[in-house]
């Protein structure tokens, strides 16, 4: 059968002609004018938009966490809680995991019900392009985290990360150690092409920019609406769900004694105020203010002068175009 025949055989020479296809394409000056007609003002308007980013951090005042207003704040400490999170990827004690997967459909197990006849033949294809530029792929974000604090030595702020602008050290796997993610979104772990990690690790110097608000879960939930494993506030991790999840990463720990997730210190899981997504940038980072706004300084100087530079040397660098439009 045709369809059968295409669909187990070396993929190679399609390959290949795409790669001369991609190679004639990136020959022609007419691609390269429309390039930098579509690439060239988008750059500079990213820029300015950058910049105002910048500006609006800058205008926004740096507070102690004793002395902090409700409304737009930033606040520096390390970050601390009364239980860790095991991450997924790394296996790291931390006390909130950001892991983003990418994964894809194999081609044959999605086109494998056509019937062996031309249109077989031709969504064959489709699929293989399609997988070939990645359209089909699909990126899977998986977050926990456990009640999050930071702490200045002035006070400690409840600090509720989703939904951040996340600037924290990455890493990067295979996405082996996430079965569990793969299965609540229905992949195999052959259908991963890769996966990284971002965690908030104990003790770690965190800042932050966000919205200082009254925390709407102030109220601690009666004792017939809640269960061991029952999230905490706007979506935190319980202890006992920290705890189930430290002896499914490390299935040797002995089931009746502690799991380690327990910090040893005691905090207001429901106080008066939370800092959250709001009305400003909500950026957490490990790294410093200073850090935050230089990175957006260079970025933004770097797309304002490139996006017209790289406009201007397309058009003049290639003058078969003005030869081809006259």
């Amino acid at each position: 059968m045709l369809a059968a025949a295409m669909l187990s055989s070396d993929s190679d020479s399609l390959t290949s002609f795409l790669i001369r296809e991609l190679i004639w394409l990136l020959s022609q000056p007419l691609f390269w004018a429309a390039l930098g007609i579509l690439v060239g003002p988008s750059l500079f308007f990213r820029g300015f938009r950058l910049l105002q980013r910048k500006r609006l951090i800058m205008d926004i005042p740096g507070s102690t966490i004793r002395g902090a207003a409700l409304g737009p704040v930033e606040i520096t400490g390390k970050a601390v809680g009364p239980y860790t999170l095991i991450s997924p990827l790394s296996k790291r004690d931390c006390l909130y995991y950001r892991v983003v997967v990418q994964a894809r459909r194999q081609a044959a197990s999605a086109y494998s019900s056509y019937a062996d006849d031309d249109i077989a033949l031709l969504a064959f294809c489709f699929g293989f392009l399609r997988q070939r530029f990645r359209k089909n792929a699909r990126q899977i974000v998986d977050e926990a985290c456990a009640p999050l604090f930071l702490d200045d030595g002035t006070g400690e702020l409840l600090l509720y990360p989703k939904g951040a602008e996340t600037q924290l050290k990455r890493f990067e796997g295979s996405g082996g150690d996430c079965h569990s993610v793969l299965a609540r979104y229905g992949f195999a772990k052959e259908e991963i092409l890769a996966a990284e990690e971002f965690c908030i690790l104990p003790d770690e110097n965190i800042f932050a920019i966000g919205t200082l608000r009254e925390n709407l879960w102030v109220r601690k939930p009666a004792i017939s609406e809640d269960s061991e494993l029952s999230r905490i506030g706007p979506g935190f991790v319980s202890h006992d769900e920290a705890d189930l999840r430290r002896r499914e990463a490390f299935v040797f720990l002995d089931p009746v004694q502690s799991s380690g997730a327990a910090q040893g210190r005691v905090f207001d899981l429901y106080p008066a105020t939370i800092l959250a997504q709001g009305i400003c940038p909500f950026i957490v980072s490990n790294r410093s203010q200073r850090e935050v706004v230089s990175g957006l300084g260079w970025k933004s100087l770097l797309f304002i002068w490139g996006g017209p530079v790289w406009a201007v040397w397309v058009f003049l660098g290639h003058p078969e175009f003005w030869n081809r439009l006259s």
